[in-house]
């Protein structure tokens, strides 16, 4: 058992679990994509998640902010269901 388990409207793939636990992120980090999937699991309008759809080529898939520097990727099923694709280190801003 991982945690993971526990969110209503989330669910993943083996690379974001994969990702998530290997050694690209700081403990720090690692708490701070886990506080995301609650607000996003809760409330994907929250601001601090800065939630929207990347553009072609890669429409359909949309971004949340972990913070500034961190981000997760997912594609969005029915009944609000959300797959979480990746987490990634942001170096666009």
């Amino acid at each position: 058992m991982n945690g993971l388990e526990a969110y209503r409207t989330l669910r993943f793939t083996p690379t974001f679990l994969e990702t998530l636990t290997g050694k690209d992120f700081s403990a720090a980090e690692r708490r701070a994509f886990i506080k995301a999937l609650s607000l996003l699991d809760a409330d994907e309008s929250h601001p601090s998640l800065r939630v929207h759809e990347l553009r072609p080529p890669l429409a359909g898939i949309w971004s949340a902010s972990a913070s500034r520097s961190l981000r997760m990727t997912f594609m969005r099923e029915g009944r609000g269901m959300k797959i979480m694709l990746t987490c990634s280190h942001h170096y666009g801003d």
